[in-house]
């Protein structure tokens, strides 16, 4: 999100578990059109190559499940949704690389397609479970796109635990968001 303004967000620590529930339900983030979805984890939401490989167990693209991160690529207006294992037997035949992964052969995402412009590109994204729980903090560190609106409206709720947002306090940058309008760069930290 380095080349997004963002909108900088301090909050109370306490704060930090209630944005599982805004990473759950979606936001958005930019990247290249043709990054691999390995590249899309790692360098945008500062993923490691070995966290990629022993905790990002289920990745969906537009509601497909996703083996090969290297080979599918990503394109304005993909949803990509994240997670850690599934439990139960749906779960292991949904897990990223895994010896049932032909019972699902039909519906898994399968996009070696190679784009050779790369122009910027935003997708929406859900981290959920486990996954939001362990990285959520860093996402927002980061920086993240989301809707005025839903942040709003997300926020209200949590005012008192605004310590300052975009040197304003949280009464008024809640007001500020009320009156704009479509995504919205935030960078979200914890004291």
């Amino acid at each position: 999100m380095n080349n997004v303004a963002c909108l900088k967000i301090r909050m109370m620590s306490e704060a930090a578990s209630g944005w599982n529930f805004l990473l759950q339900k979606g936001f958005f983030l930019q990247g290249k059109s043709g990054m691999s979805i390995r590249t899309l984890l790692h360098e945008v939401l500062g993923y490691e190559d070995d966290f990629i490989e022993q905790t990002v167990r289920t990745i969906f693209q537009n509601f497909r499940p996703v083996d090969n991160i290297d080979s599918v690529f990503i394109k304005a207006g993909d949803a990509i949704a994240l997670g850690g294992a599934m439990p139960g037997i749906v779960g292991i035949v949904m897990g990223r690389d895994n010896p049932y992964k032909s019972f699902r052969s039909d519906i898994s995402a399968h996009d070696e397609t190679v784009v050779r412009d790369a122009v910027p590109v935003t997708v929406s994204m859900k981290i959920f479970s486990t996954l939001a729980v362990e990285t959520g903090v860093d996402v927002l560190g980061r920086g993240i796109l989301v809707e005025a609106s839903n942040l709003a409206d997300f926020l209200e709720k949590k005012e008192k635990l605004i310590i300052d947002a975009d040197g304003k306090t949280g009464c008024q940058f809640i007001d500020e968001l009320r009156s704009m309008e479509g995504k919205i760069g935030i960078r979200v930290t914890f004291e």
